[in-house]
């Protein structure tokens, strides 16, 4: 079958009529679970079409198999055909273990810039279900998936990098660095023998995570999960955060970003609860840990 790739303009896929489309199969369950797959999407594809289209499939390498055949987990030649083919679609991919690349499913967000994490979740009739109204659950999530703690900036405990973190914070911001439990030897020896067991190691063991959410990362995602309820006639856009704790990652993007769709989209939004318009909230309120948007049209 001859080479055919999607190509995309001005925000647009062009899929021609037996388009290319990379696939790994996975390490573990992964080769079971794409066999399996690969019917089903040729028989819907052949169904959907009357048998006139098909997908050419071009599997790529990665994780163990990609590791064992030529000692490297996540080829260049994969990241190639990726970008090339616009579309693709991977198995379970083994985590190197003792260092390199940590993750490689975090390696491909990052690499290939994949900001969202689209889940449908719906019912289909004839599966068996726990709950009366099964057919009454029927939600797109968007997850942000390379900022916040997707980035991957860790710090293993008891690293020189980690310490570098902690001494850090301890000269230049001392009242965050007492927030750290277990910041020092005197209060990890103090731990163990308060319950019974002094001879334990007291070196300092603190695994340090950033946690990065921008503005301009916020209003990317939400702008994708705003721009999809409009085009499949959506009522309402709900915000999920932690803006009650993490007041100046979460709760800062989230309450900033509800400001901006009118001049984007052509839309305005009304926050509220349940589609309802809120109450007045008091200075002294907590913000919601979530938000919906009822979604207006507007003409300009």
């Amino acid at each position: 079958m001859s080479d055919q790739k999607i190509t995309i303009s001005n925000g647009k896929l062009t899929v021609p009529e037996n388009p290319t489309i990379p696939f790994i199969e996975g390490d573990g369950t992964g080769p079971d679970i794409w066999s399996a797959s690969q019917l089903v999407f040729d028989s819907a594809v052949s169904k959907a079409y009357g048998g006139k289209r098909k997908i050419n499939w071009k599997e790529v390498m990665a994780g163990e198999k990609s590791f064992k055949q030529n000692g490297n987990w996540l080829p260049d030649e994969t990241l190639d055909a990726f970008r090339e083919y616009l579309v693709g679609i991977k198995g379970p991919l083994t985590t190197p273990v003792g260092g390199g690349i940590r993750s490689l499913n975090v390696a491909l967000r990052q690499i290939l810039d994949l900001y969202v994490c689209l889940r449908p979740v719906r019912w289909y009739e004839g599966v068996p279900s726990p709950v009366k109204n099964p057919g009454a659950v029927n939600m797109v999530l968007f997850r942000e998936n390379t900022e916040d703690i997707y980035a991957g900036i860790e710090f293993a405990a008891g690293t020189p990098e980690s310490q570098k973190v902690l001494d850090f914070l301890a000269k230049e911001f001392p009242k965050e660095f007492n927030k750290i439990r277990f910041n020092t030897v005197e209060k990890s020896e103090s731990f163990w023998k308060m319950v019974g067991a002094p001879n334990m190691n007291n070196d300092v063991q603190v695994g340090i995570g950033i946690k990065p959410v921008s503005y301009s990362g916020s209003v990317r995602l939400i702008h994708s999960a705003i721009a999809y309820a409009v085009k499949h006639n959506k009522k309402s856009v709900t915000l999920v955060h932690k803006g009650n704790i993490m007041k100046f990652t979460e709760g800062r993007s989230a309450i900033g970003v509800i400001q901006w769709p009118r001049n984007i989209l052509g839309i305005r939004c009304i926050p509220g609860t349940n589609g309802k318009r809120p109450r007045k909230i008091k200075a002294k309120q907590k913000p919601m840990q979530s938000k919906r948007l009822r979604l207006h049209r507007v003409k300009f």
